[in-house]
């Protein structure tokens, strides 16, 4: 359960993030334009959305990264303190739960891995539109539905 208010979190921060980029990109320069050209605004606006997109994945890609060095890190440091014999109680305390970590890790993996092969059919099916913003978001369905399938596949075992 702690999971879901941790995913709804992220996304919230994620909107919050995207709303605020957008707003202190969009507006100065939509502001200080002295020509009224149709053209030129749809050109500032693309390439602000372009930058958003941009900063977007890297902090998503960059905190997915972050997460799973914790994740082995947390792993090592059991491993040091089992070997040397700490008391169970202590080791409960210190670590977090591995369960957590592994399921947050694994549903980053399958979303990012998904999101990749979705831009990589955008990629090769251009021109980019409608069918590109379809294509990408069946992909992270697809992510997501392999990761319920190996949750279960998991839990069962």
């Amino acid at each position: 359960m702690g999971l879901i208010y941790y995913k709804i979190n992220c996304m919230k921060r994620i909107w919050n993030l995207t709303c605020i980029l957008c707003m202190a990109l969009v507006t100065p320069t939509m502001a200080s334009q002295s020509t009224t050209s149709i053209t030129d605004d749809r050109e500032v606006v693309f390439f602000s959305l372009n930058a958003i997109a941009v900063l977007l994945s890297i902090w998503i890609t960059t905190s997915f990264l972050l997460r799973l060095i914790k994740l082995f890190l947390n792993d090592r440091l059991r491993r040091t303190l089992l070997e040397r014999n700490a008391p169970s109680e202590i080791i409960i305390e210190i670590l977090p739960k591995e369960n957590n970590l592994i399921e947050l890790a694994l549903s980053w993996c399958c979303v990012l891995f998904a999101g990749s092969v979705g831009l990589t059919l955008c990629y090769f099916t251009q021109p980019l539109g409608l069918h590109s913003a379809i294509i990408l978001s069946i992909s992270l369905a697809f992510g997501l539905l392999a990761y319920y399938f190996i949750r279960n596949h998991k839990n069962q075992s």
